[in-house]
């Protein structure tokens, strides 16, 4: 049984609705003003929400705006109820994220029609996050494994060089060969390391005191990470002369673990996805609106716009025409990590082109130079 809430300041009309949708089978709320109505839905947030515009205190644009702020209250769909129908008041409500706009008296038939189009489509929604979420589950269950068994393969390998030598005679070439060792001990203690992160942050979204758990505490300065972690890959790519730094130094409350993750990952993809001799370019600045952005730009194949679109879900864009090591986390960590931080990240690609990855994130203290 659906639930519907009905916020509407006048109660003969709230009575008529509730007793009208009584009858068909849903299950009715009703508030009598905007706060009222902020409160159920916190309290039992329903199916559906039919909302009066025209109310004392809060009004129903106001409500719809508070609604669109929190992204578990946002996607509930939202159908005005309201004598005005000009078309300004009609365009101003669908602009604000309402789903219809009907206009009183509105016949039971229309009525009905408008709630059960909305909860259908909703229900469809449904269905695609759960189909896309099963997909990224299905692909970690495949990738995950082949992340781990290709660096231990080495390490293997090496073992059984090891293993298999004539004790009488030197081993040739071992600092090659402990050299190899390390590097895929490295690999997979980087594989299981990102994997329980994004475990960690994946569990986090679901709670606001989670997410502060999550957080750092206090502020980190950037210039010198930053600065660091790039030139040590592109030190390990053989491609220093590639990398161009354009940094400022900022103070930003972020976990220093959680902003070490955002550049390497970013920086790693840049190499990554482009060629020996092409500039890859990393940009830390702030912004008028107090934030600051982390920009991560190479002049590689880049991708489609489809390929943006499901960047960031455990994925690689066209991973079996371009076969990479590992396990397609690094854009979906990226956008835990902004989100976490109350950030966002965008990217801007084209094929043959190359990408640029663009985090935002707030709570910047810009770097004071001390008093003489």
């Amino acid at each position: 049984m659906h639930t519907i809430l009905v916020i509407e300041d006048e109660e003969p009309i709230r009575i008529t609705l509730s007793d009208r949708l009584t009858l068909e089978g849903f299950r009715v709320q009703t508030a009598a003003d905007g706060e009222a109505g902020l409160r159920s839905v916190q309290e039992q947030p329903p199916d559906l929400i039919l909302c009066d515009i025209m109310m004392p205190g809060l009004d129903g644009y106001a409500v719809a705006r508070e609604l669109q702020k929190n992204e578990q209250t946002a996607c509930i769909p939202f159908i005005f109820l309201s004598a005005k129908a000009a078309p300004p008041q009609v365009r101003a409500g669908m602009e604000l994220g309402a789903d219809d706009y009907l206009c009183k008296p509105v016949a039971k038939a229309d009525l009905l029609t408008a709630i059960q189009t909305r909860l259908l489509k909703r229900e469809q929604q449904i269905d695609r996050l759960d189909q896309e979420v099963e997909a990224v589950r299905l692909n970690t269950v495949q990738r995950f494994p082949l992340a781990l068994l290709t660096p231990l393969s080495g390490i293997l390998k090496v073992g059984q060089v090891l293993e298999t030598a004539n004790p009488s005679k030197p081993i040739t070439g071992v600092r090659e060969l402990g050299r190899a060792v390390r590097m895929g001990a490295q690999r997979l203690h980087q594989t299981i390391r990102r994997f329980l992160l994004y475990s960690e942050l994946a569990m986090a979204s679901h709670g606001p005191e989670a997410q502060e758990r999550s957080r750092g505490t206090g502020y980190i300065t950037t210039l010198a990470a930053t600065t660091t972690l790039a030139e040590r890959i592109a030190q390990q790519d053989s491609r220093k002369g590639d990398l161009q730094l354009d940094l400022r130094e900022v103070e930003i409350a972020v976990d220093s673990t959680h902003f070490g993750e955002l550049v390497t990952q970013l920086v790693e993809n840049a190499f990554k996805f482009s060629t020996p001799g092409s500039a890859v370019r990393v940009h830390l600045r702030t912004v008028s609106t107090g934030g600051c952005l982390l920009m991560v730009s190479d002049q590689g194949r880049g991708m489609t716009a489809d390929q943006v679109r499901q960047a960031g879900v455990l994925r690689q864009a066209d991973q079996e025409l371009w076969a990479q090591p590992g396990t397609g986390l690094g854009l979906a960590l990226v956008g835990q990590l902004a989100d976490l931080y109350g950030g966002s990240f965008a990217i801007e690609s084209q094929p043959g082109k190359g990408t640029k990855v663009t985090v935002s994130l707030p709570q910047i203290r810009l770097k004071t130079q001390p008093s003489p």
